[in-house]
């Protein structure tokens, strides 16, 4: 149970982020959703703007939420996104764009909760992916998003130094893994591109998000106090496969 404590979740306003979101509030937490998009109806007390690739946005955000909740005790770095560009045609624009929503916003979120975190022994989990550890099929049919897999690569061993030096501070740090999800994502891939990435896990199915969030729960409660620095796959069995 998510009891008392107050979570943050970016990226918050549609697919994982949203269930994620849904499941600690279903646990008795206040939630509050930072995102700059949001789909359906918005509750302007717990629905905060953050803009996670612009410095100001994350600093005023952090103020606001200790200044209307209190400190925090869980930060969820979800946000982020893609493009299916392969390495050589991939523009410096959409390079700093990942880079900068996927590596450097959670570094950044990290940073700025730090001090609210210390006063709750909180935590943090961050949204990587089994593309930061492996290549996607290359098929032909679709390019590899090069700066989404650095990016996620990147963010996995940002959790491994963040878990070790702020460990002293009483803050634990853990990445989930997700691999193949029921999201638009998903949705937007040819249908043999989509069989081809589902059939890569040996349970043989997509996740659903209601999965993923149960695991992201899992990291911010006490059963899983003495955990930090570890990177959880969600992925059916697909990294141990590959």
């Amino acid at each position: 149970m998510q009891e008392a404590k107050v979570v943050v979740v970016t990226g918050a306003g549609s697919g994982l982020g949203a269930a994620i979101a849904d499941t600690f509030a279903g646990q008795g937490a206040t939630v509050v959703r930072g995102d700059i998009r949001y789909e359906g109806e918005r509750d302007s007390r717990l629905f905060l703007d953050l803009d996670v690739a612009d410095s100001t946005s994350w600093e005023d955000f952090a103020s606001s939420v200790e200044r209307r909740f209190g400190a925090i005790s869980v930060l969820v770095n979800n946000a982020g996104v893609s493009i299916r560009t392969d390495l050589l045609r991939t523009s410096d624009e959409k390079w700093d764009q990942i880079i900068r929503t996927n590596l450097w916003a959670p570094w950044k979120g990290i940073k700025v909760f730090s001090p609210q975190l210390q006063q709750t022994n909180g935590t943090v989990i961050n949204v990587g992916s089994i593309y930061g550890e492996t290549v996607p099929p290359m098929t032909g049919e679709l390019p590899a998003s090069v700066a989404y897999q650095v990016s996620k690569a990147g963010l996995h061993r940002l959790t491994k130094v963040a878990a070790v030096e702020l460990a002293t501070m009483g803050i634990r740090v853990n990445a989930v893994m997700p691999g193949v999800f029921r999201t638009p994502l998903l949705e937007d891939l040819p249908d043999s591109e989509a069989r081809l990435r589902i059939a890569g896990a040996p349970m043989n199915r997509a996740g659903q998000v209601q999965e993923l969030a149960a695991a992201v729960a899992f990291l911010a409660s006490n059963e899983s106090s003495f955990v930090t620095g570890a990177l959880l796959p969600v992925d059916g069995g697909y990294l141990a496969a590959s």
